[in-house]
């Protein structure tokens, strides 16, 4: 039995889904592959926690490739503890059922100290774009895409942890304030996308870009950098939008626009890479 899950972007609602927001994510096609073997494999410490919270005994090793989650030897932020977490998790229950999902969420928190909002493992498990809550909570599939808007994904060769820029986030003075202003945005960030107002898109992810640079200004952590930060000027200059996806810091950057190859002009103005990620349809999915 072979199992696989795709990663995942946070399209919008970084931060808010962390304190009762709604985030739009979608699954992108990197994926996480995962097999039973006979020879010992070191674990990782989100497989161990699959192990640990199931209780089951696997006949071997849990073996998970997730190589395709590199980019020229650096590790993109997209997910893949959060696909290795679901391909385990379908592996220790022996199953695709919903109960791999609620396994999954536990596990990934637990090997990250308790802490996530877990709406990266339900991209992986449902795949496509879905609007979700913090979990265990309500998730909604949403359309793929919008007619005549791209999505561009840009790869600013640095790698941020998630965890530090996020606490010193909460810790700011100012995080009432932004997530006031973060959450509604996200929530009409999602009725445009899912009535296909391409223009209505574009003038929030630029807020939103915007306002999570203002709240990293606060809390004293670069959320937007100022390679993002010239980014989402570009941007906006050019009829699109950019934001950070995730917790920003100088990692994945997208860029939605009318114009397919604004994605490409903004990587080569601001030094970044411009990767070949797109929206995956295709959630967990088992073979043999």
């Amino acid at each position: 039995m072979t199992v696989s899950a795709p990663g995942k972007l946070v399209l919008l609602g970084d931060y808010a889904v962390i304190d009762g927001g709604t985030a739009m994510v979608g699954a992108v096609n990197r994926r996480a592959v995962a097999e039973v073997v006979e020879e010992v494999v070191e674990a990782s410490a989100v497989v161990r926690a699959v192990l640990a919270e199931s209780a089951r005994d696997v006949p071997g090793s849990i073996r998970i490739d997730t190589s395709s989650f590199q980019w020229n030897g650096k590790k993109l932020g997209i997910g893949s503890s959060a696909a290795v977490a679901v391909t385990a998790s379908s592996l220790a229950l022996g199953s695709g059922a919903e109960d791999v999902l609620k396994l999954a969420v536990r596990a990934h928190r637990a090997a990250n100290g308790g802490e996530g909002s877990g709406i990266d493992v339900a991209a992986s498990y449902f795949g496509g774009v879905i609007a979700a809550d913090h979990q265990p909570g309500t998730i909604q599939p949403l359309p793929s895409r919008i007619p005549g808007l791209t999505m561009s994904v840009l790869f600013a060769n640095a790698s941020a942890k998630t965890s530090e820029m996020v606490a010193k986030a909460r810790k700011s003075s100012k995080w009432t304030h932004w997530m006031n202003v973060l959450k509604p945005l996200a929530q009409q960030g999602i009725e445009a996308w899912s009535r296909g107002e391409v223009k209505r898109f574009l003038s929030i992810v630029d807020r939103y870009g915007r306002a999570m640079g203002g709240l990293g200004r606060d809390a004293g952590t670069p959320i937007v950098t100022d390679e993002i930060d010239a980014a989402i000027r570009i941007a906006s200059e050019r009829g699109g939008a950019a934001k950070p996806s995730g917790a920003g810091g100088g990692d994945v950057v997208l860029v939605f626009s009318e114009d397919a190859e604004l994605g490409a002009r903004v990587a080569e103005a601001t030094g970044m890479v411009q990767v070949d990620l797109e929206i995956d349809s295709r959630g967990l999915s088992r073979r043999g």
